[in-house]
């Protein structure tokens, strides 16, 4: 069962390594409840007592900015992305807690002819550039990798540009958590499930040759009982896989390790909200100013239960 991470410490402490001094894991959610946080930063430089804390949070006036469906880190240029379905936003490294991002423009597919407004599953920065995943529907366009534009047109638009597509005529791939993985040049994908939808593939964590031949390979299967995990991010050794438990009061946080394939940790995060909402997660070191940390005392953040696997 699930421990406060105050009486998890006979756990050894090499046996979560994360390799940055302020091992930052953000997550965040769809969720549309007045003033519920939308975002959280998680500190896991400690192994032993990570501690989550708020970002920013939902309201009405803040609607477009706070809803977060995926999520994109970029520390070389000091952005942090975020999603709203179509809505691009951003908000700076720097900025202080209570920050929401701003709406830059909405994305969107273009064949030359029809130009249509995408939803976007997953955000992730791939060799410096923003890339997301879409299983939005579309008669005319099809499910995939695109690259998605910082900057709008002439007309506030963001026109993405595909880079690997789903051809089959049924879906098969349905990769609601996507990210990069610099140390294999590869795209990570989370195989989501749809009970209602018929695909061809199983749940799973795929790795996706994007740039190279668009080979498709399964790297591993979900934790036990799990189809729907639909954020993830890759930072300090693991990959992180998230899900906002239906309707029990949790987001869900998995720890996967590449190099043995094993799912080294689990963390529930309480979260107030019974709705099914999407999650998204990145990798953001630095994303917080320095003197923040003062505050990750266990006492003043909002404790995450740990279980090893």
């Amino acid at each position: 069962m699930h421990k406060s991470v105050l009486s998890a410490l006979v756990v050894a402490a090499g046996s979560f390594a994360v390799c940055s001094a302020h091992a930052q894991l953000v997550v965040g959610t769809t969720s549309n409840t007045a003033n519920n946080v939308s975002s959280y930063y998680i500190d896991l430089a400690d192994p032993l007592n990570p501690v989550a804390k708020p970002l920013w949070a939902y309201t009405s006036a803040n609607s477009n900015g706070a809803k977060v469906n995926g999520m994109a880190a970029d520390p070389a240029n000091g952005k942090l992305y975020s999603n709203n379905a179509a809505r691009l936003n951003v908000r700076p490294y720097g900025a202080a807690q209570g920050v929401v991002p701003t709406t830059i423009a909405g994305m969107y597919r273009s064949n030359g002819t029809t130009t249509s407004a995408t939803g976007f599953d997953d955000l992730c920065i791939a060799n410096s550039q923003l890339y997301g995943w879409t299983a939005f529907s579309s008669t005319t366009f099809k499910r995939g990798i695109y690259q998605i534009p910082t900057v709008p047109n002439a007309s506030n638009q963001l026109i993405t540009t595909a880079l690997w597509l789903d051809a089959g005529a049924t879906p098969s791939y349905d990769f609601r958590g996507l990210c990069f993985d610099p140390s294999s040049g590869k795209f990570i994908g989370v195989q989501y499930i749809t009970p209602s939808v018929t695909t061809l593939v199983a749940a799973g964590i795929y790795s996706i040759d994007a740039f190279g031949d668009g080979s498709v390979t399964k790297l591993a299967d979900l934790p036990a009982g799990r189809t729907q995990l639909d954020g993830l991010a890759i930072g300090g050794g693991r990959y992180w896989l998230t899900q906002k438990d239906g309707t029990a009061q949790t987001i869900s946080i998995f720890a996967f390790d590449p190099t043995s394939a094993t799912y080294t940790d689990q963390y529930s995060l309480p979260y107030a909200d019974t709705g099914n909402q999407s999650t998204g997660a990145t990798w953001a070191p630095g994303l917080l100013p320095e003197p923040s940390f003062m505050a990750f005392l266990p006492v003043a953040g909002l404790l995450m239960g740990r279980r090893r696997k």
